[in-house]
């Protein structure tokens, strides 16, 4: 099913009071807000979540109508099916991840603010839970140098 824009969370909860089945495949994230690190939830497919609906039981034409949901994904008139042993898996995959981290060790990042503003470096680890570690090179060596992570962006 597509849901509208970041409006997932909305429609899941709609459907489920209606006693639809469905899934909405999320993983925790590390994101910086207002300066600090915090983990938040991210689905893992945006604008989509799964649905279990009888083609004989189930009466689909309040789905149309529910907050958060634009339309079942359908070929022609048909609504499409994905597999249960799919759904599993995903479930399955979903279920050992940790919590994924702002930046991995060895990615280019840049600085966003300071004395090295626009400097790029490679991101080394965290160092507590608002500071990172970051190799810059300068002055022919490389330097290691600690940053706020608010003070840092990936670079493509």
């Amino acid at each position: 099913m597509q849901c509208k824009s970041r409006q997932e969370a909305r429609a899941e909860e709609h459907l489920r009071n209606q006693r639809f089945p469905c899934y909405r495949p999320v993983q925790q994230v590390e994101t910086i807000r207002h300066g600090k690190r915090v983990a938040v939830e991210e689905a893992l497919f945006p604008g989509y979540l799964f649905i279990h609906l009888s083609r004989v039981a189930d009466n689909w034409s309040s789905i149309r109508s529910t907050r958060g949901v634009l339309r079942l994904v359908s070929f022609g008139d048909t609504p499409v099916s994905v597999p249960t042993g799919v759904i599993n898996e995903i479930r399955r995959r979903l279920g050992g991840l940790a919590s994924r981290p702002i930046f991995e060790p060895g990615s280019r990042v840049q600085i966003t603010e300071g004395p090295f503003k626009d400097l790029s470096g490679v991101f080394s680890r965290a160092s507590g839970e608002e500071r990172a570690i970051v190799f810059l090179n300068m002055l022919q060596r490389q330097q290691a140098l600690t940053f706020p992570m608010r003070a840092l962006r990936s670079v493509g």
